[in-house]
C-alpha cells in the first residue's frame, strides 16, 4: 500500500472539519470518538433511510406504469368509441 502524501486532503476530511474542526483535529491526532454507540446508530440510521428511499422509488416507478397504463386505457376505450361512431 503507497503511503499517504501529507499534502492531500480528501474530501472525507473536509466534510468533518467543516462539521467539527474540533473533531477533525482530534481525529487527525489519532484519538478515537467516544460515542462509538451513537455513531454505529447513526450508520444504522442511514442504511435504513437509504433503503426506504430506495422502496420509495421503486414505488414511485410503479404508480408511473400504473398512471401510463389507465392513460393508454383511456385512449384505447376513447378510439373504440370513436371507431363504432
Amino acid at each position: 500500500m503507497k503511503a499517504r502524501d501529507p499534502d492531500v486532503v480528501s474530501a472525507s476530511e473536509i466534510a468533518s472539519w467543516a462539521w467539527c474542526p474540533e473533531s477533525w483535529r482530534l481525529s487527525s491526532l489519532g484519538h478515537e470518538p467516544s460515542d462509538r454507540d451513537a455513531l454505529a446508530a447513526g450508520e444504522r440510521r442511514h442504511e435504513e433511510m437509504a433503503a426506504f428511499e430506495q422502496s420509495s422509488r421503486s414505488a414511485t416507478s410503479f404508480g408511473r406504469g400504473l398512471v401510463v397504463a389507465a392513460a393508454l386505457l383511456a385512449l384505447a376505450a376513447v378510439a373504440l368509441s370513436l371507431a363504432r361512431g
